[in-house]
């Protein structure tokens, strides 16, 4: 069965410290985990709350990333290990549109007790990162 956790409205109990509570003027963000036996899924969705576009300019072909820590210490980045084009990119946001990013971690044997999921837009400029805590059993 799957559980999630920092759906907005957030789920009870406070955003680890650290975790920025805002995004840019006019972004929103929100970050969801689902944790399956076997994996764990992570959402990461910005939404123009603004009644203007937004731009958001990537300085690489990577646009999110999302790490899981285990108190200070990092287990698991996406990023980590890959290649991304380094090619500045441009991507617009309509006033009440919602871009959404994924992806998929599958935790080492053993691993259990409570994490901190932490996804974060890459785009130059804008503070875009959400933070929430889950939970393997």
């Amino acid at each position: 069965m799957a559980s999630l956790a920092g759906c907005d409205p957030p789920a009870p109990g406070p955003e680890p410290a650290g975790a920025p509570a805002a995004s840019a003027p006019g972004l929103a963000t929100s970050i969801q985990v689902k944790t399956f036996p076997d994996s764990v899924s992570f959402v990461l969705s910005a939404t123009n709350t603004g009644a203007e576009p937004v731009a958001l300019t990537f300085p690489s072909g990577q646009s999110f990333d999302f790490t899981v820590l285990q108190g200070e210490r990092e287990v698991w980045s996406w990023a980590r290990g890959r290649m991304f084009t380094q090619a500045v990119r441009s991507e617009m946001l309509a006033p009440g549109e919602t871009r959404s990013w994924e992806a998929s971690w599958r935790p080492e044997p053993g691993l259990r007790g409570r994490l901190t999921a932490r996804g974060r837009l890459t785009a130059l400029g804008v503070s875009a990162e959400r933070s929430t805590y889950f939970d393997l059993p």
